[in-house]
C-alpha cells in the first residue's frame, strides 16, 4: 500500500519538475528565431530605386534642397502594402511598422541637389544587400523642352570695315514647352563695332519643333584673329527647373582694311613721223579688293605746248571701278613738232572716304622733218669729178 501511494506521487511530481525544463527550451528556440536588426547606406538618384528583401524603395522627386524634403515610395512584392510620403532628413521614418516588427525604417542622411540624395535603411538581415534599380516611371518617355542652339555667319572673308550678320537659330526638339527662353550671348567683343540687333533676342517661350532666329550686324575693327564665344541659351521646363544649351564658337581672321589700288597698263606708239600720227592705249584697272570712285585721269605733257594731243586727250573720268575691274579710252598724238617727250599720268580716287592717287609715265617721239634734196647731195661731187675728168681728157687729146 505504501509502495502505491509512493509510485502515485511520483506521478504528480514529474510534470512539475521537467516544466520549467521544457519552457526554457522552447525560450531558446524562440531566441534562435530572431533575426539581427542591420543598418545599410545607398545612394539615389530621382527615378531609382532599391531591392531589399520583398520591399522596394523608390526616389519620386527632391521638394526641396533647402527644407531637406524629398518624396519617396515604398512597396512590398505579394502585398496590399504601399506608402507614398515626404520625408524630412535626418528624420527616422518606419515603413510596415518599420524595421523592429519586421518592415523598413528610412532616413535620409544626405541631399546632394535637386536629383540625388543618400539613404539609411534598417532592416533584418535576412532581407539581404540593397540592390539598385531605375523604375518604370524613369523609363517612360518624359515631355522634357530640349533646344538645340546654333550660330552662323553671313560671311567668312572679312577685312576690317566689312559688315557681317550674326544669325543664331533656336530650336526646341523636345516634347514640351521651353519657357524663359533667354539668349546670352557673348559680351560686345572689341574686335568689333555693334551696328544693329545686339544684344539677340529670342521668343520667351518655344513649342515643340518651333525655332526662333535673332540677327544682329557688326562692322569689323580691327585686323586680327578673333574667336566668337559660344551663344547659349537658357530655358526652363513645366516644373521651373533650368537647362541651357549652347552652339559652337566661331573662329575668323579680320583681314587688313579692304583698299582700292589702280594701276596704269599704257601701250604707247613706237617713233611718230614729223606731220604723222600715232595712237595711245591707256588702260586703268583696279587690283585691289574695294571699287575705286570719282576717278579722275590727268595728264601733264614735258616739254609743255610742244606735243599736239587731238581733241579728247589723255585726261578722262569714271564714277567707278570695282575690284578687278578695269576702263580703257585712247588718244591720237599728231606728230607737229619733232622732238622726246615725257607724259606722266595722274589718277586720283575715293576708297572708303580716303582720295588715293597713283601715276604712271611714259615717252613718245616725234621724228625730225626729212628733206628730200638733201639726198641729192651726195651726187654733186661726182658730177664736180665727172666734169674735171671730161675736161683733162679734152686738154690731153689735142
Amino acid at each position: 500500500m505504501r509502495l502505491i501511494y509512493l509510485l502515485m506521487l511520483a506521478l504528480v511530481a514529474i510534470p512539475t519538475i521537467l516544466a520549467p525544463t521544457a519552457m526554457a527550451a522552447s525560450d531558446d528556440d524562440d531566441g534562435d528565431e530572431e533575426e539581427e536588426i542591420i543598418s545599410r547606406e545607398f545612394s539615389l538618384r530621382v527615378g531609382e530605386g532599391v531591392k531589399i528583401g520583398d520591399y522596394r524603395v523608390e526616389l519620386i522627386s527632391v521638394v526641396s534642397v533647402i527644407d531637406g524634403l524629398v518624396e519617396v515610395r515604398a512597396w512590398k512584392r505579394v502585398s496590399d502594402f504601399e506608402d507614398w510620403r515626404v520625408m524630412e532628413d535626418f528624420r527616422d521614418a518606419n515603413f510596415d511598422e518599420g524595421a523592429e516588427d519586421g518592415g523598413l525604417t528610412l532616413t535620409v542622411t544626405e541631399i546632394f541637389d535637386e536629383d540625388t540624395v543618400r539613404m539609411r535603411a534598417e532592416y533584418r538581415s535576412d532581407y539581404g544587400y540593397p540592390k539598385k534599380y531605375v523604375t518604370e516611371r524613369a523609363m517612360a518617355p518624359k515631355n522634357l523642352p530640349r533646344l538645340e542652339v546654333s550660330s552662323t555667319l553671313d560671311r567668312t572673308d572679312i577685312s576690317a570695315g566689312d559688315e557681317v550678320k550674326v544669325t543664331i537659330t533656336v530650336t526646341n526638339a523636345g516634347n514640351d514647352t521651353a519657357r524663359d527662353v533667354l539668349i546670352q550671348d557673348s559680351p560686345p567683343l572689341p574686335s568689333f563695332r555693334y551696328v544693329a540687333g545686339y544684344p539677340p533676342k529670342i521668343k520667351n517661350t518655344l513649342e515643340p519643333g518651333e525655332t526662333d532666329v535673332a540677327v544682329y550686324s557688326m562692322v569689323a575693327a580691327a585686323e586680327g584673329e578673333v574667336e566668337i564665344p559660344a551663344a547659349v541659351a537658357r530655358y526652363s521646363d513645366s516644373k521651373s527647373t533650368v537647362s541651357s544649351a549652347s552652339s559652337q564658337s566661331l573662329s575668323l581672321t579680320i583681314r587688313p582694311e579692304r583698299k582700292p589700288d589702280l594701276v596704269f597698263e599704257v601701250d604707247s606708239p613706237g617713233p611718230i613721223a614729223f606731220g604723222g600720227q600715232g595712237t595711245i592705249n591707256v588702260t586703268v584697272k583696279n587690283v585691289g579688293d574695294a571699287s575705286a570712285y570719282r576717278v579722275e585721269v590727268t595728264s601733264e605733257v614735258k616739254p609743255d605746248g610742244r606735243l599736239e594731243i587731238a581733241e579728247g586727250g589723255l585726261d578722262e573720268s569714271f564714277y567707278e571701278i570695282p575690284p578687278g575691274g578695269s576702263e580703257s579710252y585712247t588718244a591720237t598724238v599728231l606728230g607737229s613738232r619733232s622732238g622726246s617727250y615725257k607724259i606722266d599720268l595722274l589718277a586720283s580716287f575715293q576708297g572708303d572716304g580716303d582720295v588715293l592717287q597713283k601715276t604712271a609715265a611714259f615717252e613718245v617721239t616725234v621724228m625730225e622733218r626729212e628733206y628730200k634734196f638733201l639726198y641729192y647731195l651726195p651726187i654733186v661731187p661726182a658730177i664736180i669729178i665727172g666734169i674735171w675728168l671730161f675736161r683733162r681728157y679734152r686738154e690731153y687729146k689735142y
